[in-house]
Formats: structure tokens, C-alpha cells, sequence
């Protein structure tokens, strides 16, 4: 389509990666382990890529998907299940951030089939950037 016939500015790309991405991907040593590393990501190939940036929830490993707690006051809190301390759940929210609650606080779990990766990019980036972070992703193959 569209996206394939731009080339990306990798240097524009990095840029890019390190605003929107590092929050929860780790590449090259920086960044937070909440989703997949993207060290080696660029042997995905270029389709998979652009699939996986503008549409996250099409394929998600069970690994990722988000945790949906409902707790006794009805307030909802969802994320990545990072870990347990004790009797605290430690969950990352979609900006990266540890959100902790106790487990005698919460009324439901549910697992959801969504990735928490937004979905928006298409709409909130650039096509140009969108083409950018792609070359720069496609780089990525650890060779």
C-alpha cells in the first residue's frame, strides 16, 4: 500500500522509538521490559511490522495480553501483569508505569484478548514517521 512506497529516515525513526516506544519496549540496552523486546525485531520483515505497529491486537502473544482487575469500589484498573509482592499485584498501565493494587481490594480478574499497545498510531502519527519508525524497526535484526 501507501506506507511501503515511502522510505523511512532511520535517524528519524530512532528519534521516534525513544518518544513513543521505550516506555514499554527495550531495545539496544534502553527502555522498560514491559512488551517484547524489539532487539532482532526486523527479522519479522517489513508487512509483519507495519501489522503489528497499526494493528497490536491482531496478533498478541497470551504473554502480553492485558490484565483487567475490577476492584470492591468498582474502579477498574487494567495492564500488563508484571509480578506479585506479598499480597500486591504489580501491573504495568499503557504508559509503562507500575500501577499497584492489593489483592484483598480486588472483586474480578479478567484477561482480556487486547494487546495494551495502543492502536492509534495510523491516526496519531504522521504517515511519514510512521514510515521512519518502520525503516528503523526493519534495521533491527541483531546481526
Amino acid at each position: 500500500g501507501a506506507w511501503t512506497a515511502q522510505r523511512g529516515n532511520v535517524e528519524n525513526g530512532r528519534t521516534l522509538l525513544r518518544k513513543h516506544c521505550i516506555a514499554c519496549h527495550k531495545v539496544a540496552g534502553e527502555g522498560a521490559m514491559v512488551g517484547p523486546q524489539l532487539d532482532g525485531i526486523g527479522n519479522r520483515g517489513p508487512e509483519r511490522l507495519l501489522e503489528d505497529l497499526l494493528d497490536p491486537n491482531r496478533n498478541v502473544d497470551a504473554a502480553f495480553r492485558t490484565t483487567i482487575l475490577t476492584k470492591q469500589d468498582g474502579q477498574v484498573v487494567s495492564g500488563l501483569k508484571l509480578r506479585q509482592e506479598g499480597d500486591t499485584l504489580v501491573l504495568a498501565n499503557n504508559e509503562g508505569k507500575e500501577v499497584r493494587v492489593v489483592a484483598s481490594d480486588i472483586d474480578e480478574t479478567r484477561l482480556s484478548a487486547l494487546s495494551l499497545m495502543p492502536g492509534n498510531f495510523a491516526d496519531t502519527l504522521p504517515a511519514q514517521d510512521v514510515a521512519d519508525l518502520l525503516e528503523y524497526l526493519v534495521k533491527l535484526t541483531g546481526r
